[in-house]
């Protein structure tokens, strides 16, 4: 399994236009092969502060999901409205232990 985080905090002025993007990523992504979860989360004590958080099957699926349409415009978009640089990472997750 594969885990993609990505961090970061949008300029105040395009606050809701990234919101509504990312949440309009959410349903094609998770309908796609390969995809097990995709979640987009603000972080209420950080105003601003944002995370992506997704588990994918293979690397295979994460690529061919970074050339989906929907994933190219919002890709696009997405660095002009950010402050500084996002932190995204993609982990290899050999084995998971449910507690």
């Amino acid at each position: 399994m594969y885990i993609i985080s990505g961090q970061f905090k949008v300029k105040e002025q395009y606050k809701d236009e990234l919101i509504k993007l990312s949440l309009a990523l959410i349903l094609p992504s998770e309908n796609e092969t390969g995809c097990i979860s995709y979640s987009f989360l603000e972080d209420k004590l950080k105003p601003g502060h944002f995370l992506f958080f997704e588990r994918w099957k293979t690397r295979q699926d994460i690529t061919q999901h970074f050339e989906k349409t929907y994933f190219k415009f919002f890709a696009k978009r997405f660095p002009d409205m950010i402050e500084g640089e996002a932190i995204i990472e993609i982990h290899e997750i050999k084995n998971t232990e449910i507690v």
